[in-house]
């Protein structure tokens, strides 16, 4: 209810705000026209176009990356601040692009009007739009009425109340007994049934006189012991299934997941086909050994598959792993060591730099992992998770995950968990495309590896 007018909302911002993006370009570009430049022509706008094609996909992908249709019942001084700080990132990638482009002063005078006008805009819009709202609430209102007792109705109408600003209006609260006259005469759009486990079957009369009446009805499932799972109905041949389920569940989105991470791969596949084929010949020739590692992993929800990776310890690193223990520098049942004699002089710096990772773009491909996940554990730390742990891997582990963009082996294990966790409660096609990004600076910089 609540939540779908929020996502209908945040996509109807995020296209206005590309709209307005547009007519901030035409409008940089008229007011560019009248103040020239000595020495630099003006030309005509078609030139120009091109600007454009860089500032939409850059302002598309980068406004919803910093949050800003995340939180939008929040106070409006904080979508104002994520505003501020996508637009500013968003100007650092059209500047670096213009870079390479062209440096005449038309470009420049361009490229400072055009996110100047677009924040101006973007931000009258918002106050005017959020005074409205305040005011008048939603233009389309959904009238609510709440049916049972207790103290969980009372909350649920608080919540309702507080929510306004999103077209839902409460009619009341009533009792079982005397909501049919009042469904009768018309003017409620949807009814909540608060009850409980044994008397669900007393409401079966309302349940009936709302699908007559075409008032869409819903219950409040607060008697199945869950806490954080998300409830979802669905339907299997004319058999209604209620779902709980704690990992995403939209199988358009999955798809689109699994369509980024091959297309993905296969451009880093080639991209860095020089990088690995050095890689290859510095292990062979520096080592004895073969140059990939091949391990057993677990991976979505505990499967076994062999995971590659390019060689950066000795032949026989496996069998001595167990005499180092003492030099394990991380807590839980991994093992991590910036002391470990096992690494060789090439795997110190590809491990630095996570090149012996390159190879799992071939894990990827074949469908065993993604390029954002958590990442695939050893069977025998599997073995000695606790019972919450055990749920990261509800998920097909990844390349990189928000362990490895929060400080890698500088976390410990527990916060390692809650890390991999809290990824799957807000997992989303943004949130893959975010963490993409803040590993590029982690890899370059060697950032936290061991």
């Amino acid at each position: 209810m609540i939540d779908q007018r929020k996502r209908i909302f945040a996509v109807n911002l995020w296209f206005l705000d590309l709209v307005l993006t547009t007519a901030s370009f035409l409008l940089a570009y008229h007011i560019r026209t009248r103040f020239e430049v000595a020495g630099h022509t003006v030309m005509e706008i078609d030139v120009y176009l091109w600007i454009l094609l860089i500032i939409l996909p850059a302002w598309a992908i980068l406004l919803p990356v910093f949050g800003v249709y995340s939180e939008l019942s929040g106070p409006i001084t904080r979508q104002i601040i994520q505003l501020s700080k996508a637009i500013g990132s968003a100007w650092l990638v059209m500047a670096a692009i213009l870079a390479f482009v062209g440096r005449d002063e038309t470009n420049r005078a361009m490229l400072l009007l055009i996110p100047g006008i677009d924040y101006v805009l973007l931000v009258a819009y918002r106050l005017m739009l959020f005074r409205f709202f305040k005011k008048h609430g939603s233009l389309e209102i959904r009238h609510v009425a709440v049916v049972g007792s207790g103290p969980e109705v009372s909350e649920l109408s608080r919540r309702i109340e507080k929510h306004r600003e999103w077209g839902v209006r409460l009619v009341g609260v009533f009792e079982r007994s005397v909501i049919r006259p009042i469904l009768e005469s018309g003017g409620v759009d949807e009814v909540i049934v608060v009850a409980g486990r044994e008397s669900l079957d007393d409401f079966s009369e309302i349940f009936v006189l709302c699908e007559e009446l075409g008032v869409t009805t819903r219950v409040v499932l607060n008697f199945f012991p869950h806490s954080i799972s998300r409830i979802e109905l669905h339907e299997l041949e004319g058999f209604p299934l209620l779902t709980f389920t704690t990992t995403p569940t939209n199988e358009a989105l999955l798809f689109a997941k699994r369509f980024m991470d091959v297309i993905f791969a296969l451009t880093l596949a080639v991209l860095m086909l020089p990088i690995k084929l050095l890689t290859a010949v510095l292990i062979k020739l520096t080592s004895p050994g073969p140059v990939f590692f091949k391990q057993e992993r677990c991976g979505l929800h505990g499967r076994l598959f062999t995971m590659y990776k390019f060689r950066s310890m000795i032949n026989n690193a496996e069998q001595l792993r167990f005499e180092l223990e003492a030099l394990n520098e991380m807590d839980g049942p991994v093992f991590k060591s910036s002391r470990d004699p096992r690494i060789t002089f090439i795997g110190r710096f590809i491990r630095r730099f996570s090149i012996d990772e390159f190879p799992q773009i071939y894990n990827v491909l074949r469908g065993e992992m993604s390029l954002v996940g958590p990442r695939p554990p050893l069977p025998q730390e599997v073995s000695k998770y606790q019972r919450w742990q055990k749920r990261r891997l509800s998920m097909k582990p990844g390349i990189t995950c928000l362990w490895q963009v929060s400080g890698r082996n500088h976390v410990n294990f527990e916060d390692w968990m809650k890390l991999d966790l809290t990824y799957i409660d807000n997992w989303s096609l943004l949130l893959d495309l975010k963490i993409l990004l803040k590993t590029i600076p982690v890899v370059l910089l060697g950032r936290g590896a061991k």
